[in-house]
């Protein structure tokens, strides 16, 4: 068998695609290379993608080839430069990391001369190299920030990249094109009129000659917001100079520059005002993630259910929010909201432990599900006896390489600590390796788990494989898996859930939509195949199911004692001593006397309490 050359391609931006340094050219260099060695040549191509402070797990080509050098299957690599590698200093450490360690030789452009990772020279020269390349990158990058901003302080109003829609391009200047502008004036008015991007989607992909600078597929939705949004069209181009520093991007310098209009300042204004209004849910990032967020639904209203924070309770809360948007929006949401009838929010925690139960009640009981679970658990290399113990063999020596790659990952830590104490990185520096390390432990521990379970099902293969019991630990492990790993098993199999309240037994109703015919599904004998193995076929069952969730209250009534002595003290207090509901609400919580709710007063709590009062206590 040749010994192999693993040839790893990548360019940084698409017009390197088609320049002196572009993937096919660096390819067929090290195609020629592999011809030349009489090696046989695996292309692993990056395809574009920048590598510029760009962390080593978001490269999974590059993780492909590396775990191919960790396996031993490639001894020799070969790139037209240093920085297809990486430049990210991060991801230099691990990949110089793995290329020492198993002694790979480096074929770097058009030279015949390999780096050994073995020599200290070498590693040292690479190293040399890999730098003065990342600064070389560096000093363009600046470079091609400065001629810009020359450019735009020169009086230019275009300084390169894709021309602007609604533009034309003359001797560094913007002036407009006459056809694309009236389209731009026409995308504007729909939108201000109450048209959505799909609308305006469909009008320039349509009605319109026009095509986008950039995809062959039709507008996207994405850039048409970008166009209502920019400036550019009521004769403001802003340019932004911006910096990276530790996580945060802080903004160098701003120019602004003006362009040829093409629409006027109110067509702008009213345009912004709907996108504000349009965008109610543009920020989301949420303090807490639930299991099922983004999948449930108000029944009536259609509302998607948020999750919230009860200011009145510890509890968090399944929401619906039509009464928040109705007042942002009242055209919009107002006859939604008066249609609403989920009144009552629901508690996170119960909620999602009777979903996860009904779920997995269907999935156990599901034919489709047994049999895909079954297909997947038992190939026919596994029914094959003869197999057995070849696959067995396989799969061990599999997880042994993973346990012994989790040992390495264990020593990288300890490596990064000694190199953070004698200072031959940052502690900040330090810490990204050791926190990129452990996320990829995380992942190895997930891949350890999963060869394990495969084992235990070839290890009882020899009489009878128990595949429906590894279906059921499968399932019910579920409430044991980290949050991320319980979203994605979820959205698997369910599309919706609609909910709403039911006031007369004080409950609600659950209507599940799953993206498969699962629900009460069957199974069809139809005789048995010359083997005497079973032919049966899988009947489809139904793709929604509902139940209903009765609420249980925890909370314990006011006794009428309480109550009363509850009462006296408000009354003695606002009418005999006359004081404020700030001083009334300091005085029950110093005596130990709750609300209703066993929580402690406030000025809103105790004036909504007192209207409700049966006894005269003032104004």
């Amino acid at each position: 068998m040749k010994e192999k050359l693993g040839i790893l391609t990548r360019v940084s931006s698409k017009p390197q695609e088609t320049d002196g340094t572009s993937l096919e050219f660096q390819k067929k260099i090290g195609l020629k290379l592999s011809s030349k060695l009489g090696l046989e040549p695996m292309v692993f191509n990056e395809g574009t993608q920048s590598s510029y402070k760009v962390e080593i797990n978001q490269r999974p080509v590059l993780l492909e080839l590396l775990e191919q050098i960790q396996k031993g299957s490639i001894k020799k690599l070969y790139v037209y430069n240093t920085d297809r590698l990486g430049r990210f200093s991060d991801s230099w450490y691990s990949i110089i990391k793995v290329l020492t360690q198993f002694k790979v030789e480096l074929y770097v452009g058009e030279s015949f001369k390999p780096f050994e990772f073995s020599s200290p020279t070498d590693k040292l020269t690479i190293n040399i190299l890999s730098y003065i390349s990342i600064y070389d990158n560096e000093l363009r990058r600046l470079r091609s920030i400065m001629g810009k901003r020359t450019s735009l302080k020169s009086g230019n109003t275009f300084i390169g990249g894709t021309k602007p829609f609604g533009y034309d391009v003359s001797k560094k200047q913007l002036v407009i094109n006459p056809e694309e502008s009236k389209v731009v004036k026409t995308i504007y008015k729909m939108y201000r009129d109450g048209k959505s991007t799909m609308d305006i989607k469909y009008y320039l992909d349509v009605e319109t000659d026009f095509n986008p600078k950039r995809s062959t597929s039709g507008w996207n939705t994405g850039t048409i917001q970008k166009m209502l949004g920019n400036s550019l069209y009521k004769g403001v181009q802003v340019w932004e100079w911006k910096e990276k520093t530790g996580d945060e991007i802080k903004i160098i310098e701003t120019i602004k520059v003006k362009t040829p209009r093409i629409v006027s300042d109110k067509l702008w204004d009213d345009v912004q005002k709907v996108l504000e209004k349009n965008n109610v849910n543009k920020n989301n990032k949420k303090k807490y993630n639930t299991i099922f967020d983004g999948l449930l639904y108000c029944k009536s209203c259609k509302s998607k259910l948020s999750n919230v924070s009860n200011r009145d309770s510890e509890h968090r809360l399944y929401s619906c929010r039509s009464v928040e948007y109705q007042w942002k929006n009242p055209e919009k949401w107002g006859e939604k909201h008066k249609n609403c009838t989920l009144k009552k929010s629901l508690r996170v925690n119960p909620t999602e432990t009777e979903l996860i139960n009904h779920l997995t009640n269907i999935l156990k009981e599901s034919k489709r599900v047994r049999e895909n679970f079954k297909i997947k658990s038992l190939t026919s290399k596994f029914q094959d006896i003869e197999n057995l113990n070849k696959e067995r063999t396989k799969k061990e020596k599999y997880l042994l390489e993973k346990v012994r790659y989790r040992g390495k990952l264990e020593d990288s830590i300890v490596d990064t600590e000694l190199k953070v104490i004698s200072s031959e990185v940052s502690k900040s520096v330090g810490k990204k390796m050791k926190d990129r390390v452990n996320s990829l432990i995380v992942e190895i521990d997930d891949e350890i788990q999963k060869i394990e379970n495969e084992l235990r099902v070839l290890n009882n293969s020899s009489e009878w494989i128990d595949w429906l019991n590894q279906m059921y630990l499968e399932v019910d492990s579920l409430e044991k898996l980290p949050l991320n790993k319980q979203q994605e098993f979820v959205s698997k199999y369910i599309k919706r859930i609609d909910v709403e309240y039911l006031p007369d037994v004080k409950s609600h109703k659950f209507h599940l939509k799953f993206l498969y015919p699962i629900v009460e599904d069957g199974l069809k004998i139809e005789g048995k195949d010359r083997k005497g193995n079973r032919n049966y076929e899988i009947i489809d069952g139904s793709t929604t199911s509902t139940f209903t969730h009765k609420h249980t209250s925890s909370r314990k009534r006011m006794s009428v004692e309480v109550k009363n002595r509850l009462h006296r003290k408000i009354s003695e207090l606002k009418v005999e001593k006359s004081l404020s509901l700030t001083e009334i609400c300091n005085e029950l919580n110093s005596l130990g006397l709750r609300t209703p709710t066993n929580k402690k007063w406030d000025k809103p709590k105790l004036s909504s309490y007192i209207r409700n009062m049966k006894i005269d206590v003032g104004k």
